[in-house]
């Protein structure tokens, strides 16, 4: 195997599902941020869009911004409506 990153980046490229390949190019291209945790979620959960929104994985560094979750219906976000709780629980202004 080489170790060419060009190679293993289109190597990486060849399995990825057509729908999700612009993510990962402007990831690796160092392009967004977003697209980074984006690609990484997606690669985490096999490309499968829902897994992500279902994961369970809540010790994840990227837990709390994975993409496509649920919002509830007042708007707000449940992984950071928890993080926000538990902050101003403790003083925090966020």
């Amino acid at each position: 195997m080489s170790n060419d990153p060009i190679q293993k980046i289109n190597q990486r490229l060849s399995q990825i599902p057509k729908a999700y390949k612009g993510i990962y190019k402007k990831a690796v291209q160092g392009k967004s941020l977003r697209a980074a945790v984006n690609a990484q979620c997606l690669e985490c959960t096999g490309w499968q869009r829902k897994e992500i929104t279902l994961c369970t994985a809540k010790a994840c560094p990227l837990y709390a911004i994975r993409p496509y979750q649920e919002i509830l219906q007042d708007g707000h976000n449940e992984a950071f409506s928890a993080v926000e709780s538990k902050n101003s629980e403790q003083g925090y202004i966020g």
